[in-house]
């Protein structure tokens, strides 16, 4: 048994055709199996509330899509977790438009450290976030590869944390 991959249906056709003829026998196929990611269409229009098992912390996000470009980016090295903040936040600022603010606040890369989704600090004043920093960049790996809704990778999301309540 092979794995055979392709660009899309009629390029596996093409190449399963142009190996029975150089072989000369029947070659056994199965269905294609197809990958899926799941994605963010526009910035949410309600900001979301999650609380820890306790009740005592809260968390407030909105989801957005990446800037056009910015995951290929990701995908290809030109951008990634290892780069020194300052000048990652100037390569966003300029090639995507991106806030050089956010820019520098990325908390992590997902799914893996490395994949093509966000996770952004917009808070504003809290104490003791670096506290809950680990957590939140687990969970966010976790959630990236796993997906909400179809249990697939997701790829070209940003998610702003607007808002942290820790007791």
């Amino acid at each position: 048994e092979h794995i055979v991959a392709g660009a899309g249906e009629l390029h596996l056709e093409i190449c399963l055709k142009d190996l029975e003829e150089f072989c000369g026998i029947p070659l056994h196929t199965s269905d294609p199996v197809v990958s899926y990611r799941e994605t963010v269409s526009e910035l949410s229009t309600q900001t979301v509330l999650s609380k820890s098992p306790n009740k005592h912390n809260r968390l407030y996000m909105k989801g957005e899509p990446l800037p056009d470009g910015l995951a290929e980016a990701i995908d290809k090295g030109d951008v990634s977790a290892r780069d020194d903040f300052k000048s990652r936040a100037k390569y966003l600022q300029t090639e995507f438009e991106m806030d050089q603010n956010d820019g520098r606040r990325i908390w992590c890369f997902g799914p893996e450290g490395t994949g093509p989704n966000l996770l952004i600090d917009q808070t504003k004043g809290v104490q003791y976030l670096n506290e809950i920093k680990d957590s939140c960049a687990a969970a966010f790996a976790w959630v990236t590869k796993e997906g909400i809704l179809a249990e697939e990778n997701m790829r070209g999301t940003r998610y702003n944390i607007l808002d942290v309540t820790l007791h």
